[in-house]
Order: structure tokens, then C-alpha cells, then sequence
């Protein structure tokens, strides 16, 4: 569908843009951020409607039920991720929400979790997810697909640097399915930033003398 840059956004134009997409998505509550954009095309609808007095404002003046809130079940499952990782032994710190992305892990490695649920578009089953940003603040996205009863269906670890895209779909047979259950790219990220910060501190105790070679600088090389 997509909208043009300067569309002019009325009222009875936003609420006939809201009963599309639920009549596309075949819901009958409010649609989220996401589902908007993804049946729009772009973000030009969930703009307007953020900037008219937000979704619950809008869902209260039409008679619409808003679901289960993404911000509860983005935090389940934020904490569903610390729990997997810190059960691989990895340590994560979360971040406050004046950080791009979620969990820092092992002191270096961004991690931005995401949680989608799945729609009919079309006749197909898809699922939907906001990713807000076209070029990565994370290494790493660690995403969550979930089923009709928002139960894990399937977990992707897919570097930030492969996914640029602002709204991420994908049905059963995605090119994306190379990236299920990629734990073992969290394991190379940490050995990447591990020999990064050995180096670094291998160059920060070594000096170059004149023929280029590293002398290695000892304490009692430090005069008093």
C-alpha cells in the first residue's frame, strides 16, 4: 500500500486506514505499531496515529480493544533471553532504555531482543516485527517467534549487520531460517571481541623502538 511523503491525514482517514488493516490481518481490537506497518508498507499511519493522541487514545474513542501489550510480552521474553545466556555461562547486564539495544553480554557483545507474533496476510502465515531501524545499534538481534498462543514457535540469532530492514517479516520457509537457533554466533562474537581486547592490551604494554620491533615494557622499566 505504502503512503506518499505529505499525505494528508484526517480523521475519518485514519480510522479508514485503521479498519483496513484489521480487515486485512482479519483482527477485531486495535492493530499495533507493527501490524501497521506492515500492512501499510511504511510508518506513516503509526506516525500519525502516535502523534493524534497514541493508540490507546484512538482505540478508547472507536470501541477497540487493545491486545496484550508488546512492552509485558517483550519484557517476558527479555527475560526468557538473560535466563538462556546466563545459562550458557555468558554474563548480561540490561540496559536502561536510553540504550539502542537490550542486553550487553560479556562486557562487549549488543544485544537487541525482539518478540513476534504470527497473522494471516493473505492467506498466509506470517510473522511480523518491528525492527524501528534500518541500520543496526546491535551485533546481534536475538528474536523470538511466537505462536497463536504467544508460546516459543522459533528463536533466531541473526547479526545486525545481515538485517536491514525496518519491519521484518517472515513465513514457515524464510531466508532468514538460516539464522534458527544461531547460538553459536553469540560464542563467536565473544572469542572476536576477546582477541580485540587482548591485542589492544598487548599494543598498550609494548613500545615500537626504531627498527619497528615491540620491546616489552616491565615494571622495573618505569623509572621512579
Amino acid at each position: 500500500m505504502g503512503h506518499n511523503y505529505g499525505t494528508q491525514w484526517s480523521y475519518k482517514k485514519i480510522c479508514d486506514e485503521i479498519y483496513n488493516v484489521m480487515h486485512v490481518l482479519n483482527i477485531k481490537r486495535m492493530p499495533s505499531t507493527s501490524e501497521c506497518d506492515l500492512i501499510t508498507g511504511d510508518s506513516g499511519l503509526s506516525n500519525v496515529i502516535a502523534k493524534s493522541g497514541g493508540f490507546y487514545w484512538l482505540a478508547n474513542k472507536l470501541g477497540l480493544e487493545i491486545k496484550r501489550s508488546e512492552t509485558e510480552i517483550g519484557k517476558k521474553f527479555e527475560n526468557i533471553a538473560v535466563n538462556i545466556l546466563e545459562n550458557k555461562s555468558y554474563k548480561v547486564k540490561r540496559m536502561t532504555t536510553k540504550y539502542p539495544f537490550d542486553l550487553l553480554v560479556n562486557k562487549y557483545i549488543r544485544i537487541d531482543v525482539k518478540v513476534g507474533r504470527p497473522y494471516l496476510l493473505n492467506g498466509s502465515r506470517v510473522h511480523s516485527i518491528g525492527i524501528n531501524k534500518k541500520y543496526a545499534t546491535c551485533d546481534l538481534y536475538l528474536i523470538f517467534a511466537l505462536d497463536e498462543k504467544d508460546k516459543l514457535e522459533r528463536t533466531f540469532i541473526i547479526p545486525g549487520c545481515d538485517l536491514r530492514v525496518t519491519t521484518l517479516s517472515f513465513g514457515k520457509n524464510s531466508i532468514y531460517n538460516i539464522y534458527l537457533n544461531r547460538w553459536d554466533l553469540i560464542r563467536e562474537y565473544n572469542e572476536f571481541y576477546s582477541n580485540l581486547a587482548s591485542a589492544e592490551k598487548q599494543q598498550n604494554g609494548n613500545v615500537v623502538t626504531e627498527e619497528g620491533d615491540y620491546d616489552v615494557i616491565g615494571p622495573n622499566d618505569i623509572a621512579p
